[in-house]
């Protein structure tokens, strides 16, 4: 429901359409929140449904009228309501953390390769982060001193957030590279045998084997 809160959120700073939204996500709370246009659309309609937002026609010259969409009263309480209530738990899930569990089997330059391009890319972010932070087009629509810095202090979690992560990676890096130089250990050996492996096997069929003379 969070995704249909801020929606509300958005359209109680100023009525706007579809596309203006998606752009209001992606130029502020998309550090931390993403929304699709079809999310939003989907959304938009539901809350219209609801009684929340009401959408008005605006013309325009030579060109389809603009659906505007602005919150009803029931909107706006639905908001505070909202906004009242006690957060809801934290579900983490991070691609790279559950794909890292499993790749023991992947070849050392591989996933040091892996990670320099998620290395990469935090950095991109964390520099778009940091133009939005600069960015008076960000802050214009703050309705007061306290407004623009809780949307300020938004943004500054999501730079502090990009660079925790690029300090665990640089950590990382460093001792997977240690780690892949470090000769194996006789019992790691013995795992990744492929003759170990299939002993198991051989046993269990000769046990299966014996089970009809038992029967007969």
């Amino acid at each position: 429901m969070s995704l249909r809160h801020a929606i509300l959120g958005f359209l109680d700073l100023e009525p706007a359409t579809g596309y203006t939204l998606l752009q209001r996500f992606e130029g502020s709370v998309g550090s931390f929140w993403t929304a699709t246009q079809s999310q939003i659309y989907r959304e938009l309609h539901a809350l219209e449904a609801a009684g929340q937002v009401r959408m008005t026609l605006q013309p325009q010259d030579g060109k389809p009228a603009r659906k505007i969409y602005a919150p009803t009263p029931d909107g706006q309480a639905a908001l505070q309501a909202w906004l009242h209530q006690p957060l809801e738990p934290l579900q983490l899930r991070d691609p790279l953390q559950l794909r890292l569990v499993f790749s023991a089997s992947v070849a050392p330059a591989e996933l040091d390769a892996m990670l320099a391009a998620y290395q990469d890319t935090l950095l991109t972010t964390q520099d778009e982060y940091r133009r939005r932070l600069a960015s008076p087009q960000i802050l214009s629509l703050a309705r007061s001193v306290r407004e623009r810095a809780l949307w300020t202090l938004s943004v500054e979690n999501g730079i502090a957030w990009c660079q925790s992560q690029l300090d665990w990676l640089r950590r990382a890096r460093l001792r997977l590279r240690r780690a892949s130089a470090a000769p194996a250990r006789q019992g790691e050996a013995k795992v990744r045998s492929p003759r170990r492996a299939s002993a198991p096997a051989r046993r269990t069929s000769r046990h299966c084997r014996r089970w009809p003379s038992r029967r007969a």
